[in-house]
């Protein structure tokens, strides 16, 4: 019998494949191939057919480290031990919340299709566990190939291309063995009458217990280094591989060291060596799961139902949490009956979205991130972080900015397919536009916001050369660039709504659900179509304010010429986003999506 569902997973495999080819025939799908493969090959898998271009060992890996950090930073000389200590305490973490986070009944995650012929066919039940179980481990495989691509290039990890591919696999069929057993074990104890709140403060209280009783019996922690001596991070290093390695938390991450073993072995020898015990904790995770299932047949039906809901949704553009548990949700504001027909998109727009982007949320956020920077401030070990922090808060604010749009598609993007009702709406066709324009705009400022509040209380000058970055000019930045965050995320999104507005139907394509080749290529032409156009609208605003900072830093001094220079900038960007509202609200005006499908 698994000879046949065996045969089946190949065959819908081989199918797939083909479908994938068959689509090739068409432009959209053939050029963004074209760029997709040229993508994979240029960047993941020329560089590991190299010949002759060694793999650097640990002390070079370090050096290339700290010359890239661009400052006297102090690491660890060897990886391996920290790797591993930080891989085990991050599958603890991921374990924990397994046992914490599922409110639902455990279901194996069969298809509609599948539920509909394999489960009246004469199968055994375990010959249906087995068959899922196995499928995950495909999936596993295909997941793992993929982390392959990106991890082959850490290369102070060591080993190469398939001991990282084998390695993200034993890591990632440990966590969905993991998941499924621990569903149904919760399964089973909710039918013997474990309430959930009950079930969560037990294993939270168990797994703090642990952590804290660890943390009791650890030797005493290194001094904080000196004021204004080189950033030293082997204290933290240090910290984290006592915690580690002291008990009981040590006995309870030695399986998870044998999960991580495999992919963070420095060598084939090394491979071999950890192959062992990763095995084995696979087959017992393998064997819990097959003991602890249950009665699934109503829990997958259900879940596959959901899961249905949820790819129509997304086809469709609309909310993924709304299709697949239809709960009432707070609305984000009081719609009045009269007003501002853009303010009833925006209302729209902002339910359809996950309730986390509230006002409240958004100024607890502030207040924790407010709170946490004055609390490291005044403690010495903690402030050795802060420049790092204010850094990646940096990074991560250009990453929103960047790729934000491609997340927050409240817009034109998701009524796409109900253009023709909007079209009849007595409304001009710019206001339709920056009626959609206004949600995502409102959420990407709102994380532009939080991560400008965390860079400018914890970005400080590291050495003497920066003291020219006083308080006050950091201050006038941040608010500098709080006041046109939301012009820049706007300009962001004109960009994508553009492109589904004039080639809807390429469009269409690249969002569709699934991977590929073809469709890594188109989402990337509209990617870097997004970049480009962005950069040359930013090119008057940019030398407008370089001009103006340089003119007006010797008239009024730096932070009166940040202000000034921001408000001239403001301008510009407030008539290029207006200008492209108004050209898009013609070209929706023009809009005939049904003739588009037909093309």
């Amino acid at each position: 019998m698994l000879g046949a569902l065996l045969y089946l997973r190949l065959t819908s495999f081989r199918n797939w494949l083909l479908s994938r080819l068959r689509r090739l025939r068409q432009p959209k799908y053939l050029i963004g191939a074209i760029v997709g493969f040229a993508y994979l090959w240029f960047f993941f898998f020329r560089p590991m057919g190299a010949v002759g271009v060694p793999r650097p060992g640990p002390g070079e890996a370090l050096a290339f480290a700290e010359a890239a950090a661009g400052t006297s930073v102090l690491l660890p000389a060897d990886w391996v031990p920290l790797s591993t200590a930080i891989g085990a305490l991050a599958l603890l973490v991921f374990f924990t919340l397994m046992w914490v986070i599922p409110t639902e009944r455990a279901a194996l995650g069969f298809s509609e299709a599948e539920i509909a012929f394999l489960f009246p066919a004469p199968i055994t039940r375990r010959g249906l566990v087995h068959f899922q179980l196995l499928s995950t481990q495909f999936r596993s495989l295909a997941g793992a190939t993929i982390m392959m691509l990106f991890s082959h290039r850490w290369t102070f990890l060591g080993g190469n291309a398939l001991t990282h591919a084998l390695g993200w696999w034993f890591v990632f069929s440990a966590l969905n063995l993991h998941l499924n057993g621990a569903r149904f074990t919760l399964t089973r104890l909710a039918d013997r009458g474990l309430g959930l709140w009950p079930r969560r403060v037990a294993v939270l209280a168990a797994v703090g217990a642990v952590i804290a009783f660890t943390v009791w019996r650890m030797p005493a922690g290194t001094p904080p280094a000196a004021p204004g001596a080189d950033p030293d991070l082997r204290p933290v290093t240090d910290w984290l591989l006592a915690l580690g390695g002291t008990a009981p938390l040590t006995w309870l991450l030695w399986p998870f060291r044998f999960i991580v073993g495999p992919f963070l072995a420095p060598d084939a020898a090394g491979f071999f060596l950890a192959l062992g015990p990763a095995v084995a904790v696979l087959a017992l995770h393998y064997y819990w799961v097959m003991r602890a299932v249950s009665a699934f047949e109503d829990s997958s039906v259900d879940a596959a139902q959901k899961r249905a809901a949820r790819i129509a949704a997304w086809r469709s553009g609309q909310s993924t949490r709304g299709a697949a548990d239809a709960k009432p949700q707070r609305p984000p504001f009081v719609l009045a009956g009269t007003g501002r027909p853009e303010f009833a998109f925006l209302w729209k727009n902002l339910l359809s979205t996950w309730p986390y982007f509230t006002g409240r949320v958004f100024l607890g956020s502030a207040a924790v991130i407010v709170v946490a920077a004055l609390w490291a401030e005044r403690q010495p070990s903690a402030r050795l972080i802060l420049p790092g922090i204010g850094a990646m808060a940096v990074m991560f604010a250009a990453y929103t900015l960047i790729v934000g749009p491609q997340f927050a598609r409240q817009d034109i993007r998701s009524d796409l397919a109900n253009a023709d009702i909007l079209k009849t709406y007595p409304l001009a066709g710019w206001q339709v536009v920056l009626g959609e324009l206004l949600a995502p705009t409102v959420i990407l400022t709102g994380i532009l916001w939080l991560t400008l509040l965390a860079s400018g209380l914890t970005f400080q000058p590291t050495s003497d050369r920066m003291a020219w970055l006083t308080p006050g000019l950091r201050a006038a930045v941040t608010v500098s660039l709080a006041l046109l965050a939301p012009a820049l995320a706007a300009l962001q999104l004109l960009v994508p709504n553009a492109a589904a507005l004039v080639f809807p139907g390429w469009f269409q394509a690249s969002r569709t659900r699934g991977g590929g080749p073809e469709m890594i290529g188109q989402r990337m032409i509209f990617f870097f179509a997004q970049l480009l156009t962005m950069l040359v609208a930013l090119l008057p605003a940019a030398a407008l304010g370089a001009a103006l900072v340089f003119i007006f830093q010797w008239l009024v001094g730096a932070v009166a010429a940040v202000c000034l220079t921001a408000l001239a900038v403001l301008v510009i960007l407030v008539a290029e986003v207006w200008c492209g509202i108004w050209l898009l609200g013609q070209q929706f005006e023009r809009l005939e999506v049904s003739a588009e499908n037909r093309a």
